[in-house]
Formats: structure tokens, C-alpha cells, sequence
């Protein structure tokens, strides 16, 4: 292992989350186990002035007001319904992002099994975790399977969402042309228009494309589908205005929610509080209830809020 990070010890080797933009370990601090992310990029530079020093010192100075602002959102958002990043921090030039080491053995990607009523409840669920995300003027930006996790109560599942480091505030939304991290799998067309340099909008709407398709994954096992020898994925078809064939097996309400969730106008696509409606529907009495009496911390960061 390495030597301290801040103040955290790391107890695993850092390794590559992925996308390749940034390394994550478990580390400790006062007895705790916790998630550590490393960001590759932007690196603080050096003492030295120059032009170009200056330049990535403002970039760095950006970065950190973005994400600052962004976490110190994420801490308002009501019910437990995120892995809250509970540090932020520079060492020796790098960016580091706390949060809670959380151990599931189950996410959206690899639900197998679940029957007809946890499938409604955890989409339920999702719905709201996605209103109350968006109550606080957050988009998530890289919303698929993987990025939801799923614990299993006595109730039914709790449902978070994770890794929202791609996620941004609607006034503040990514660049025109920049490069979105974000699945390609469940990239809305908007998000793509926006990364070739067009001024499309950015706005909550690009999670609601991405639920669409994960709540026809979650109850088929499938994604929509479309004529993939002419495209790759589905942003794309649904950009070229092909067909989008939805399995039959989804409930009708079900069905036409997703339909609507996958136009290519965002302002089409129906709002948050019409996805917690619908797919309340068929929901029973203890899913319900436990969304509506909470019994969670206001939010889930207040059981982190303790003097060091």
C-alpha cells in the first residue's frame, strides 16, 4: 500500500475506475472504512510561474468550485437515496473525493432474479431516488445499472444511486463540445449533440432517457431494441427516427412510459413526478409506506456529521 493520503491510509492498491479518468482504493480514517477516488485530472501544478502554470492553476480553481458546489447539493438531497461524497480535498497536486464505503452484492446490472413485485418496487423506488436527485437541481449524467445499488431490508430493496462525478447543476451544465463521461449505452441524443459541438440543452431530461432504457433492462433483461447492424446505439437510432421495438412482457402503463421516456425531444419526455406516478402503480403497501414514512436520516450524509 501506499503511505497516507491526507488524512486516510489506504488498505487496497489504487487502481482504474474504469473510465480511466480517475483511481480508487479503500482507506481508513479513525477506525472507518471509506471509499477514496483519486481524479487523474486536473493536476494543481507546481510553484513555478509561467503562462502556462497559470492556466491550469485557473482550471484547477474551476474544477474545484464545480464539484464543490455539486457535493455540497448532494448533501441537501432528501431520503437515503445517495452514496454521499462525504470529503473533497487536494494532496500533492491531486484531487481526492470521500465517500462511504458501501458494501451490496446486488446492483441493477446484476439483479437477476428478482421477482415481478421487487422489479416494481425498485423501479418505483428509482423514481423517486431520480425526483428528489432533481428537486435539487442535479443531473446525474451517467445514470445505468451499475451506478444503482440495491440492499436488500426487511421491507424490500433501498435503492441509491452512485458515482455521480460526471453529474453536474442545471446551471452549470457541461461545456459545449466537451467529452461526457457517460455511458454510451444510455446516452441520450441531446448529450450527444452536445459533445459534437451543437447547443443542445442539458437538463434532467438526459437521466429520463437513460431511466427509459433501464427500466425496459431491468424488467426484460433487454435494452429497446433497434436495427443494430445500422446503429450502434440507441441515442443513435432514436436520433435517425428508426424504430424502437419494446417487449411486449412490459405492462402497458410500463410500456407507454418508456415510449415516452425515449423521444428524442427532452421536452417531451414525461417529468419526474409522472414516472413516480406510474410506476407506483402495482406497487404493495410496504413499498409504498417505506417511501412515504421514511425512517432513513433526512439525508444520508447527517450520520457522517461528527467532529473529526
Amino acid at each position: 500500500m501506499t503511505g497516507r493520503i491526507g488524512e486516510y491510509s489506504p488498505l487496497t492498491p489504487l487502481q482504474t475506475a474504469g473510465s480511466g479518468s480517475a483511481r480508487w482504493c479503500i482507506a481508513s480514517r479513525g477506525g472507518q472504512r471509506f471509499f477514496l477516488k483519486q481524479f487523474l485530472s486536473p493536476v494543481y501544478p507546481s510553484k513555478a510561474d509561467n503562462l502556462l502554470k497559470e492556466k491550469q492553476r485557473e482550471r484547477c480553481r474551476q474544477f474545484e468550485s464545480r464539484k464543490q458546489r455539486l457535493y455540497s447539493a448532494m448533501s441537501c438531497v432528501l431520503g437515503d437515496t445517495l452514496v454521499p461524497v462525504l470529503d473533497f480535498f487536494r494532496y500533492s497536486g491531486h484531487y481526492y473525493a470521500i465517500s462511504e464505503a458501501v458494501y451490496t452484492e446486488i446492483n441493477g446490472e446484476n439483479k437477476d432474479g428478482l421477482t415481478e413485485a421487487e422489479k416494481r418496487q425498485v423501479l418505483y423506488h428509482l423514481a423517486l431516488c431520480l425526483q428528489r436527485l432533481h428537486l435539487q437541481q442535479i443531473v446525474h449524467a451517467d445514470l445505468k445499472p451499475e451506478h444503482i445499488l440495491l440492499t436488500n431490508r426487511s421491507w424490500g430493496y433501498q435503492v441509491r444511486l452512485i458515482d455521480l462525478d460526471s453529474g453536474f447543476l442545471l446551471d452549470d451544465p457541461p461545456p459545449i463540445g466537451s467529452g461526457l463521461e457517460g455511458d454510451p449505452v444510455y446516452l441520450s441524443p441531446e448529450a450527444f449533440l452536445r459533445m459534437t459541438g451543437l447547443d443542445a440543452p442539458m437538463t434532467a431530461a438526459i437521466d429520463r432517457f437513460a431511466f427509459g432504457a433501464i427500466i425496459h433492462r431491468m424488467w426484460t433483461g433487454e435494452l429497446p431494441g433497434f436495427d443494430r447492424d445500422r446503429h450502434a446505439y440507441l441515442y443513435e437510432a432514436v436520433l435517425d427516427g428508426a424504430e424502437i421495438r419494446l417487449s411486449d412482457t412490459l405492462p402497458d402503463p410500463m410500456r407507454w412510459l418508456v415510449r415516452d421516456l425515449l423521444n428524442a425531444d427532452p421536452d417531451l419526455r414525461p417529468d419526474d413526478a409522472t414516472c413516480v406516478r406510474v410506476l407506483g402503480e402495482g406497487v404493495g403497501p410496504a413499498g409504498l409506506s417505506r417511501a412515504a414514512h421514511e425512517d432513513a436520516p433526512l439525508n444520508s450524509l447527517s450520520q457522517f456529521m461528527k467532529k473529526r
